[in-house]
């Protein structure tokens, strides 16, 4: 009787641990969606951060100059130019390191490392990145560089140039 009463304890422990393991189961599954859900915020939050810069014609202006012709621009210019590539770089380190820990979906992710390279691929990005690359994390300068030997993607920063064109 004694032994009965054991294997029915063993067997209605052996129910809590497996309950237990579904029940956390599914806790980080819920958790790993909600951090993820929360990158995806943060990123794109970043972005309008990043975009509200050019409300100020002065600095879409320098950012349009400097795409074309940096480092061959006005102090003033050259200045807001970096300014914006340096906060679009940093911005591209929190994606990478969100992305390389898996908070951050693939998908998301290529899309915002296009746009940034796109602005590498210019004749203004380009000479910036081949001064600014010693400041960043070394894994995502090489995951840049590795996008840029692929090509650049087209992008439609006419879209921003026509933008800023208005505004002078």
């Amino acid at each position: 009787m004694l032994e009965a009463l054991g294997n029915m304890g063993d067997f209605v422990g052996g129910i809590g641990v497996v309950a237990t393991l579904i029940y956390l189961a599914v806790q980080i599954r819920q958790n790993t969606r909600a951090m993820k859900m929360a990158s995806r915020q943060e990123i794109v939050a970043g972005a309008r951060d990043w975009n509200r810069m050019f409300l100020d014609p002065r600095i879409a202006a320098a950012y349009e100059r400097g795409l074309q012709a940096y480092p061959e621009i006005d102090a003033e210019a050259h200045a807001q130019f970096r300014s914006v590539m340096h906060d679009l770089a940093l911005f591209m380190q929190g994606a990478f390191a969100m992305w390389e820990s898996g908070a951050l979906e693939d998908e998301t992710y290529r899309a915002y490392l296009d746009f940034f390279v796109s602005h590498l691929g210019t004749v203004g990005g380009a000479a910036w990145w081949d001064t600014a690359r010693p400041i960043y994390m070394s894994r995502m300068v090489a995951s840049f560089d590795d996008r840029l030997r692929q090509g650049v993607p087209e992008m439609p920063l006419a879209l921003i140039w026509a933008a800023t064109a208005s505004g002078d």
